[in-house]
């Protein structure tokens, strides 16, 4: 983190720091309180478990459909067919569909 100007780093608290950064910056409050955190507890608190599919499974049923909702770049594909082979599920009854542009009418 960069030294905030005219010595506000040395005398204001960490607190008052990320206030002063939400008045001034509020597009970088999300990395900032992260920081803060990450600097009060330990990244624990900040960073995602990591995804277990078999416990996801395990947590459905029939009526209940697993669906993922990702974000730009992330692929759980090779991992969800990683676990039906191992449920022995078979490529038969898993049917995999990302909804990108024009795939809503195959989606119905």
């Amino acid at each position: 983190m960069e030294e905030i100007p005219c010595g506000y780093s040395q005398t204001l608290s960490k607190f008052q720091q990320l206030l002063l950064m939400r008045v001034i910056r509020p597009d970088r409050c999300v990395n900032a309180i992260k920081n803060f955190i990450i600097d009060k507890m330990s990244d624990y608190y900040v960073k995602s478990p990591p995804i277990s599919f078999q416990k996801i499974y395990d947590s459905s049923t029939a009526k209940t459909p697993i669906v993922f909702i990702l974000s730009p770049g992330a692929d759980p594909f090779s991992d969800v067919q990683k676990l039906v082979e191992t449920i022995g599920l078979g490529m038969n009854k898993f049917k995999f569909l990302a909804l990108g542009q024009g795939m809503g009418d195959q989606a119905k």
